[in-house]
């Protein structure tokens, strides 16, 4: 008796796990609003659980499929797991502090965007470190700051605008000509004139505060997480307008970066489709998530250009004073 019942249970096991495996896969593929709650977490957190299912089967109960099923859940995680592709690419340049180096022999512009949300009274030297041409900041109490840094980077060569109602600042080395409003609370949307002639259109954007229940047993949480994610997709909607608005008759090159506090597989991002690429994606080395600087599991901060950049090099940096970690992408202007 005490072996078939063994052998059930090793069964039960595998069962639990596939079931558990189809589940996961169709819900990050699909990403429905109403299973927010689920997807905010990274696939590899569901997949612990899976595999611990699986691997404990075949160790303790040597069930059938077990191996198997161990296999599926790891070939998953590595093919859905955001941090994969970054991972990969350990080794393969990323971008230095100091000057940008040029990219097979051409120059490069560095664009770093930061979720400041810091009572410090001067910016991090990571900032300065790096030497970035254009920086997001979201989260920036006053624009002081933002002079501090123009000053220290560009020595009267930059220009830089501050939107006290939204709380968000850029930089630029050149010239903003103009700024434009829109309705979308925290965000920002600027032309700016590079040094080298170029114009380009900047959005910065900090989207709908993430909803912070974890009370996976509770309706309210579930409840909470598909409206949160309702209210950052019309936000996004709706700068998205307004940015192609500006650019439609020019087809200027764009850059859209901030915290778009929401992980990097979830559904918001397909509004972006094919018109826009995620630098750290396309060019990213090492981990590369931003949120919590001490214990970074989700990427909330991205830089999303048009078809006009090209990413070639992308990192992220731990900035002391922030609880969020700053991404730094060179870019090639085509």
């Amino acid at each position: 008796m005490y072996r078939p019942r063994r052998k059930a249970f090793g069964v039960a096991l595998v069962v639990a796990a596939l079931g558990f495996h189809l589940v996961t896969m169709a819900l990050y593929t699909r990403q429905p609003d109403m299973f927010a709650a689920f997807t905010l977490f990274p696939i590899w957190v569901w997949g612990s659980i899976g595999l611990a299912f699986s691997c404990t089967a075949f160790l303790i109960f040597r069930a059938p499929l077990a191996l198997f099923t161990s296999g599926v859940w790891a070939i998953s995680i590595l093919g859905l797991a955001d941090e994969t592709r970054s991972l990969g690419r350990i080794g393969k340049p990323s971008p230095e502090p100091g000057i940008p180096q040029r990219y097979d022999g051409r120059n490069v512009i560095r664009i770093v965007t930061i979720n400041w949300s810091s009572s410090q009274n001067s910016f991090s030297a990571d900032i300065e470190r790096y030497q970035p041409d254009i920086i997001f900041i979201q989260e920036i109490p006053h624009p002081y700051r933002l002079r501090q840094l123009n000053d220290s980077l560009y020595q009267g060569k930059g220009d830089y605008r501050y939107d006290s109602d939204k709380r968000c600042g850029i930089i630029v080395r050149g010239e903003i000509e103009r700024q434009i409003k829109n309705q979308v609370f925290r965000s920002q949307q600027v032309t700016a004139k590079l040094p080298n002639g170029r114009r380009v259109e900047l959005l910065n954007l900090h989207l709908q505060p993430a909803s912070t229940d974890l009370r996976l047993w509770s309706r309210d949480c579930w409840r909470g997480h598909r409206l949160n994610r309702k209210k950052r997709r019309a936000e996004l909607f709706l700068a998205l307008e307004v940015l192609e608005k500006s650019i439609i008759a020019i087809n200027r090159p764009s850059i859209i970066a901030g915290d778009f506090n929401a992980p990097a597989n979830d559904s918001v991002y397909r509004m972006l489709g094919e018109r826009f690429t995620d630098t750290f994606d396309a060019s990213g080395t090492g981990w590369g998530n931003t949120y919590h600087r001490r214990f970074p599991i989700l990427r909330l901060d991205h830089i999303f250009v048009s078809r006009e950049f090209l990413s070639v090099r992308s990192t992220v940096v731990t900035i002391p004073e922030s609880d969020h970690r700053m991404v730094v992408s060179d870019l090639i202007l085509k």
